[in-house]
């Protein structure tokens, strides 16, 4: 598989982490005035932080994927270059090899972009969302006929 085929399953689990965010804080607000006790309501900003920080990961893997350079990372993440590198590169190149082996892959991707897109639809706003249509599987370009 290509890098950049490699960037756009990455950024499909950034987009599916993002969703599972939306999703739990939507929970988070609903639950503002019930009964649950401080415990209960720590622990789900605690898992909602956790949720966050797997949106976060995945979109490094997928810059790292799509060959933005290291510092340029470093900066974004107001991180050492060094501590980036050996937090993300092995296992990213890694988890790019697990998925390229994985023959259903390709399959899967498309179907999860299209779940993405339908659930994309359901939430837009009109006045504040681009006007995008397919924007999770438009990572993928249709495959040659």
């Amino acid at each position: 598989m290509d890098p950049s085929r490699q960037a756009a399953e990455a950024r499909l689990l950034a987009a599916g982490h993002a969703r599972e965010v939306a999703d739990f804080a939507r929970g988070i607000v609903g639950d503002s005035s019930s009964g649950v006790d401080a415990a209960d309501r720590i622990r789900a900003a605690r898992r909602l932080r956790l949720l966050s920080l797997q949106v976060l990961n995945w979109t490094v893997r997928a810059e790292v994927l799509h060959g933005t350079p290291w510092p340029d990372l470093a900066v974004a993440l107001g991180r050492g270059e060094d501590a980036l590198r050996e937090e993300f590169e092995a296992s990213t190149l890694q988890w790019a090899r697990d998925h390229d082996a994985d023959p259903a892959s390709t399959e899967q991707s498309l179907a999860a972009a299209a779940a993405l897109d339908a659930w994309y639809e359901r939430h837009a706003d009109d006045l504040l969302d681009p006007d995008t249509q397919a924007p999770v599987s438009s990572l993928f370009p249709p495959p040659n006929v």
